[in-house]
């Protein structure tokens, strides 16, 4: 469908690989502490100072205090939902996960960087989420200060686009950290979760409630109970528990902060064309156990309302830190990666589809075609091949989409197939030539209409990326972005068509207004798909035992064999090495 216009693979080796991380334009640096700060974290290290750890845990431990002393995070409200910097950040099945060619651990440090005067929205995070990423970022900010770049090399493998926590190896544990369960031996730099007891109770008192007023309201069973549960549920999540860490000497800080629009001006004498300043003040409190337990009770809506209910069931003290993670020293990490390689680069996915075997030799006789495989033809590493093939497609389809399209001329051998009469020895080139035209073109062609007859000449939406390659080649841009802009173009193209050509059959077929508008709408949103996702679309293959692309048919040592184009005495010719 798309001519290739690329160089030779040998032509190539200068090209930077895609699936390398971008670095930032320049290394961030931490915010500074204030003075009440850094007393804070003199104090700390004094106090690890007396204590048998290792030396890289007890730095990691300064650091996490550090990050959670200077952090710009807030929490976020029904109001204002979870944010973070979209150069950085994409949403994936709405779980923000890093960027396509952004390097993790940059993308962890710019949550410290002071955003909102320049035009970035000021990052909104969960505690779990957040207190995580504390925790990381600690690591990060140990590894730079001690110049350790092959600690950063394995964090950004090991985290990749992950969802964090939820999808790091083993969840962190014994890597970035270790659980347990110990309140009475916190050191600072511990992440605690207090537990909140009421929590149950609290919400199922919300959706009494609300149930209530939904049926004084005239509604029916079904949807007041429905209703209740889900406003019960959005009025108190989150509050299962709170996230915090410990500083010593009994004092624990949050891990996002609480923002505020303060008043920074007079209220009299204020010239009628000056409005009064204000200010957004980030606060960062700082309690003792006794005061964070009552900030439990002032900070959860289900506690608020068991103490209505029954004042005297609100015990401060059955607020109780219930799980620790503890920062270990980062060899853990530094071990883990060494026992773990990481995953094959997408220029090694896309080697390890050729085959080491020689392609046949491809008799013709009349209009068919017939493979004669050599008798050593190893069958075993055409299993090999499909493997390979397997993992190729199920690599981040925006990230190696230009590499594919890069192979496209590539004439390594890799597996042979058949359509009817018809054989072919596909090379490296064919297969990503195919698979990358079938995914550009993947979002405008599987919403059409199923007709009969071919679609008329002024309908090739792919021509826009004809017309932008060169450009969209220098700027990498993503495969998401350009299935969108070609989505765009089919929608321009689809205005002027009104029928199909006559296909192999004869047929043809009028489109009504109702085809014509399904298809635009369906475009329509496939474009608005790709914007909130940010991710590319892809195919859902299962690749067949004998591998051969969509529409052909796989070879293996026991496929029988035609009849031999020669004379019939000479009997049959095999297929493979089963003579």
């Amino acid at each position: 469908m798309i001519s290739p216009g690329h160089p030779p693979a040998s032509q190539q080796t200068s090209r930077p690989k895609p699936d390398l991380p971008r670095a930032a334009a320049r290394e961030p640096a931490p915010l500074p502490l204030t003075p009440a700060g850094e007393a804070i974290l003199a104090r700390a290290a004094a106090i690890l100072d007396g204590v048998e750890i290792p030396r890289g845990e007890r730095q990691v431990r300064l650091q996490v205090l550090r990050a959670a002393l200077t952090g710009t995070v807030i929490r976020p409200s029904d109001d204002s939902p979870e944010m973070r910097n979209p150069a950085y950040w994409i949403l994936v099945n709405d779980r923000f996960v890093v960027a396509p060619g952004m390097a993790p651990v940059d993308a962890i440090s710019d949550l410290w960087t002071l955003h909102g005067p320049d035009g970035i929205p000021v990052p909104r995070i969960r505690c779990l989420k957040y207190t995580t990423l504390v925790l990381i970022q600690g690591v990060i900010q140990h590894f730079r200060e001690t110049g350790q770049t092959e600690g950063l090399a394995a964090l950004n493998r090991i985290i990749g686009r992950k969802v964090i926590p939820q999808e790091l190896p083993n969840r962190g544990d014994n890597i970035l950290w270790r659980r347990h369960f110990d309140p009475a031996n916190l050191l600072p730099g511990d992440q605690v979760w207090f537990d909140n007891p009421f929590f149950d109770r609290g919400r199922e008192l919300f959706r009494q409630r609300y149930h209530q007023d939904a049926l004084h309201a005239g509604k029916s069973a079904d949807t007041a109970a429905a209703e209740a549960r889900a406003r019960a549920e959005a009025v108190t999540a989150g509050e299962e528990g709170s996230n915090a860490f410990y500083l010593g000497d009994d004092g624990f800080i949050l891990g996002a902060d609480s923002l505020v629009r303060a008043f920074r001006g007079p209220l009299r004498g204020t010239p009628a064309d000056s409005p009064a300043p204000h200010e957004l003040v980030f606060t960062k409190k700082i309690y003792s156990l006794a005061r964070f337990r009552e900030h439990m009770i002032d900070d959860n809506f289900s506690v608020q309302a068991c103490l209505r209910e029954d004042p005297s069931s609100v015990d401060p003290s059955r607020f109780t830190i219930e799980r620790v993670r503890a920062p270990i020293d980062p060899e853990h990490l530094l071990r883990f990666d060494a026992l773990h390689p990481p995953e094959k680069s997408l220029a090694e996915l896309i080697d390890a589809i050729a085959s080491s075997n020689p392609p046949p030799s491809l008799r013709q006789s009349g209009n068919t075609t017939t493979p004669v495989f050599a008798g050593d033809y190893d069958w075993n590493e055409q299993n090999r091949v499909r493997h390979a093939l397997d993992a190729l497609m199920r690599a981040d389809p925006d990230a190696i989409w230009w590499l594919l399209r890069e192979h496209s001329r590539d004439n390594r051998y890799v597996l042979t197939a058949s359509r009817g009469p018809e054989t072919r020895n596909f090379t490296v080139g064919m297969i990503c030539g195919d698979l990358a035209d079938a995914r550009l073109c993947l979002c405008f062609v599987r919403r059409l209409p199923l007709v009969p007859g071919r679609l008329p000449a002024t309908f090739h939406p792919e021509r826009e990326f004809l017309a932008n390659e060169a450009h969209w080649h220098a700027s990498r841009m993503p495969l998401f972005a350009m299935q969108s802009a070609l989505c765009e173009a089919a929608i321009r193209d689809w205005s002027s068509v009104r029928e199909t050509n006559p296909g192999e059959d004869g047929r043809t077929h009028r489109f009504s207004a109702d085809e014509k508008a399904r298809y635009t709408a369906a475009l329509r949103q496939e474009i608005a798909e790709l914007a909130r996702t940010r991710r590319a679309a892809s195919e859902e293959v299962i690749l067949p035992h004998l591998p051969a692309p969509a529409g052909w048919e796989g070879y293996d040592n026991t496929t029988p064999a035609p009849p031999s184009p020669r004379s019939h005495e000479q009997g049959h010719e095999c297929h493979g090495n089963n003579k």
